[in-house]
């Protein structure tokens, strides 16, 4: 599929053919009817620089990709109007958890009120600051969460669940400050304690949790509570990730502008860092040779 061919060829690519690779990967469904002289008038460039694209990823032309890219789109609206239906099978362990997912996120959209989620966005605005506590496997999650906070210029910081760690950082804790606690088990006691004492402190608590029997549940002034439902033993955290990721969303689309700099700010410095290493590395190779 041309995916995979994109994929093959995209670092050999010119950067108005990136141009072209990024659309298609992103947005098929918009260019899948998109004539050579459309898609190129789209993206700002020559009607032969998306000839030669197609030709450099392995097709004669540009018709036999868009009837690949068609083909893709066709398959995925024959699934949509499946899902739609209720008519689509497990035939495959994948299919069988993915629909599983989805109804794990349809069951969070019917459950969490947007109110609820409007006054969590307005407590983050509002912190002096963020810490999101978790222990065991939701730990790495606070850490993702506590990331897409701060890349929005949210002081936002994730810590272990265990006494050691959290008995230095929230003895800094103020009421201002807003705690969050993200259990994806029963077993965080360790981050309900924290929870209780933030509480103790006037800060303002948060619990996203993946089942109401967690302790967190049972301690937050707020609860979010993501459905869990999963094919093994160990609950699913899909809904868990997809509702903090909804939050940063929110939170990103109230200043795109902001996002966009950000994001160029990020490149440029990535640049940087690779350019500084490229030349470090140069000299450790001729200091090398010297001394050959």
């Amino acid at each position: 599929m041309f995916q995979e061919r994109i994929r093959q060829t995209y670092a050999k690519l010119s950067p108005n053919k990136k141009k072209i690779a990024d659309f298609l990967m992103a947005s098929p469904q918009e260019a899948a009817f998109m004539s050579a002289s459309q898609l190129a008038r789209h993206l700002k460039v020559d009607v032969a620089t998306v000839v030669r694209f197609a030709q450099d990823i392995g097709y004669s032309g540009y018709p036999p990709l868009a009837r690949e890219v068609q083909s893709l789109v066709r398959g995925e609206l024959k699934i949509a109007r499946e899902l739609a239906a209720g008519e689509v099978k497990a035939e495959s362990p994948f299919v069988a958890i993915m629909l599983n997912e989805r109804e794990n996120i349809e069951q969070a959209l019917s459950t969490i009120p947007a109110q609820t989620i409007q006054q969590v966005i307005e407590a983050l605005r509002a912190a002096k600051y963020i810490y999101i506590i978790a222990q065991g496997d939701s730990l790495p999650l606070a850490h993702f969460f506590a990331a897409r906070l701060r890349s929005q210029g949210l002081p936002a910081e994730a810590f272990g669940g265990d006494t050691a760690t959290l008995a230095p950082a929230l003895g800094k804790l103020t009421a201002g400050d807003v705690v969050i606690g993200v259990s994806h088990s029963k077993a965080a006691v360790e981050t309900a304690g924290a929870l209780q004492f933030a509480r103790e402190r006037g800060a303002k608590t948060l619990g996203l949790v993946s089942t109401h029997a967690s302790p967190v549940a049972h301690v937050a002034e707020t609860v979010i509570i993501c459905p869990s439902k999963s094919m093994t033993a160990i609950p699913s955290f899909g809904s868990l990730v997809s509702v903090m990721d909804a939050i940063w969303q929110i939170l990103a689309g109230e200043a795109p502008e902001k996002v966009s700099e950000q994001q160029a700010a990020l490149e440029q410095a990535y640049v940087k860092l690779v350019e500084s290493q490229g030349e470090a590395f140069a000299a450790f190779r001729k200091d090398v040779i010297r001394s050959e």
